[in-house]
């Protein structure tokens, strides 16, 4: 259990004492080791977000963590494929930019990356049909995640939105998601 502070808490941040930094630190802590539970709460709320895609975004996540679970990746692409899209929650805007952010702390340089860019990747099958450039990933040439984060949208993501694929519920992923947001975060560079 955290402690609580008993005295009059500070109004500004240059009003902490030492005693009181100790307990907010605290409390903090106890509450990063809510993130698993934060992430699994979002994640659902990706259903009713459908977009006119064939199936609604939390299948299309599940189905894409599935796939590359099925195709041998590290349990970090696994949980960065479920998590990639989570972000579509707020916004469509910068939703690879926003999801990136919230794992960055909990995975892997390269799946940060992967998630961050997987909008341009991805383009390589639609950016021309609304007058995008289709090769936009070509601007990432030479990075190291490059044949990872081009894996994941040409094998994974953007063939994820099929209603027969045996997908498995978001419970299948819960103790991968545990393991992953469980961990010690880092701080971002």
């Amino acid at each position: 259990m955290v402690a609580t502070f008993t005295g009059k808490k500070p109004t500004r941040m240059d009003q902490f004492e030492e005693d009181y930094t100790l307990v907010v630190a605290a409390a903090i802590d106890a509450d990063v080791a809510r993130t698993a539970d934060r992430v699994l709460v979002n994640l659902a709320n990706l259903e009713p977000l459908v977009q006119e895609f064939a199936v609604n975004q939390l299948v299309h996540a599940c189905q894409t963590a599935a796939r590359a679970e099925r195709a041998g990746e590290d349990l970090d692409v696994v949980v960065g494929s479920l998590c990639h899209d989570m972000a579509k929650t707020i916004t469509n805007a910068n939703h690879g930019g926003a999801a990136a952010e919230l794992i960055r702390p909990f995975v892997s340089d390269d799946v940060f990356w992967m998630v961050k860019h997987h909008q341009d990747f991805q383009g390589k099958h639609y950016y021309e049909l609304l007058g995008l450039d289709p090769d936009a990933r070509e601007h990432h040439a030479g990075h190291p995640a490059f044949d990872l984060t081009a894996r994941f949208a040409d094998d994974y993501d953007q063939v994820a939105f099929d209603p027969d694929y045996d997908t498995p519920p978001l419970e299948h992923f819960e103790a991968m998601v545990r393991e992953v947001f469980g961990r010690k975060p880092r701080r971002a560079e």
